[in-house]
């Protein structure tokens, strides 16, 4: 491996935990509103990924945020999208005795997340936030990371940190079991992402099927929320 990747990936890699520890360090302040933590987290997970191109000469930004990939694999992918959103529907069914709905709306509303705003939520989330996400964990961690050659580096770390990075804003919503349970979820959902930023040659793949699981979920919160 040449040394110049080896400190590139160290960049990458300090820049992503700096981005997510800030992210998780604002939702633990007075500062904690929604409004005020979604428009930081955009600021952090873009800046990180431009300080890292401005200062290594590794690549462009637009590179890690193209939705040109392989047409085949994208269509699988709106499959996968689709199954995705079913699959969240039914396994909520079945785990749902297993949930404290006081405790979910509580920890929403300690996130600034209530009945009031969540129209606007739901567009953020489907829209800026999947695409956020997807540019961030796949196209600037991943797919810069594995096209080093670091590839079992690039899975495992990207899918982990991805995973912990949602443990910040998860922990308070549901008890401890089915958090590591989510939290192997988040991982899984990772590693598919990672398949599919790969077949697809860009985030196009991953980003349609992040969005068919938000929408799954964000109706899962509407119903809370409004029931």
């Amino acid at each position: 491996m040449k040394t110049n990747d080896i400190k590139n990936i160290r960049f990458i890699t300090i820049f992503s935990l700096l981005a997510c520890g800030l992210h998780a360090l604002i939702l633990h302040t007075p500062f904690n509103h929604y409004a005020v933590t979604s428009a930081f987290k955009v600021f952090v997970f873009m800046s990180a990924p431009i300080l890292y191109f401005l200062i290594s000469k590794d690549g462009r930004f637009k590179d890690i945020a193209t939705l040109k990939g392989d047409n085949k694999n994208i269509k699988i992918a709106l499959i996968i999208g689709a199954s995705a959103f079913v699959f969240i529907q039914v396994l909520f069914v079945a785990l749902r005795q297993f949930l404290d709905e006081t405790m979910i709306v509580d920890a929403l509303a300690d996130n600034g997340i209530t009945g009031g705003n969540f129209p606007l939520v739901f567009i953020y989330i489907v829209l800026i936030n999947a695409a956020l996400e997807q540019i961030f964990f796949r196209g600037f961690i991943f797919l810069t990371i594995h096209r080093k050659g670091f590839k079992l580096y690039a899975h495992v770390y990207s899918a982990a940190l991805f995973a912990l990075y949602h443990v910040a804003f998860l922990y308070s919503a549901m008890s401890l079991g089915m958090l590591v349970f989510l939290t192997f979820g988040l991982v899984v959902a990772g590693l598919i992402f990672n398949y599919f930023a790969l077949v697809c040659r860009s985030i196009s793949g991953s980003l349609i099927i992040h969005i068919g699981a938000n929408v799954s979920l964000n109706l899962i919160v509407t119903m809370y929320l409004y029931a």
